[in-house]
């Protein structure tokens, strides 16, 4: 947590801020409302995000159609403490982003990404959940080139369903790498798998769990039923490898199709 979030106190504070031109860099800000990203090439760093409404960092389609390219969020802190508890810190319907070093925190709701996105060296931890509200840290209801590594993800209270949520709801779940993580819910799974029966598009492909580590820390088997479901190990190009407890060490055996 400590290497997570701006390197120093931010210099500057606003209110809602929204890129305006391509390649772009918002730095040393604390923005107190919403950032808005629609422009190439945008880059946010070392920036505070205290959000107050519905989206607290909202990545959309330009101006004139199609995703932003390469938008960076690099050792930002989403503080959602000061936001309704069903805000979203980091909304991404359609489009691309990477987060880097990122800081998530007193949200009720995860990180909501679909295509292109990679989510690595970052503290995501959701402690605002409510009963029946089936959030997670990291969800997406249908997407492809994923990856999460190297991020330590907790959901935390009643209304927790996972950690990681991979659901087809609207589209395939394809192309997910979920790598080097530390894992934790009070939900019934700490992840599922993106094969999940009752979805319109319930056959995950290329869902990749390599060396994470799943913590015990609200139940022996990390979710309240196990470390994982909705996962066709070994089907499509799904694998499973690695994976252990984070407190023993102990390897965790692939679980069945």
């Amino acid at each position: 947590m400590s290497t997570t979030g701006p390197r120093s106190d931010p210099a500057r504070s606003t209110g809602p801020v929204a890129t305006d031109r391509a390649g772009q860099t918002i730095e040393g800000t604390t923005i107190t409302g919403r950032l808005t990203i629609s422009h190439d090439d945008a880059t946010v760093r070392d920036v505070t995000v205290r959000g107050t409404g519905t989206y607290m960092i909202y990545v959309q389609e330009k101006s004139g159609g199609g995703c932003p390219e390469n938008v960076r969020l690099e050792y930002v802190e989403v503080d959602g403490s000061g936001a309704p508890a069903d805000s979203i810190p980091i909304y991404s319907p359609e489009c691309g982003f990477t987060l880097d070093h990122g800081l998530v925190h007193h949200v009720g709701r995860g990180i909501r990404i679909a295509n292109d996105v990679v989510v690595e060296n970052s503290y995501i931890f959701l402690t605002r959940t409510w009963e029946g509200a089936h959030r997670s840290g990291v969800s997406t209801h249908g997407g492809e080139h994923i990856v999460l590594r190297n991020n330590v993800i907790i959901c935390e209270n009643v209304g927790c369903s996972a950690a990681i949520t991979m659901y087809g709801d609207h589209a395939p779940v394809d192309g997910v790498l979920v790598e080097h993580n530390v894992i934790a819910s009070t939900g019934s799974y700490c992840a599922y798998g993106g094969s999940v029966e009752s979805k319109s598009f319930p056959d995950g492909a290329d869902v990749r769990f390599i060396d994470n580590r799943f913590s015990t820390r609200y139940f022996p088997t990390c979710g309240r039923y196990g470390p994982v479901a909705g996962f066709a190990a070994g089907s499509r190009g799904n694998e499973w490898r690695g994976n252990v407890w984070q407190e023993t060490g102990e390897p965790i055996r692939e679980p069945a199709s």
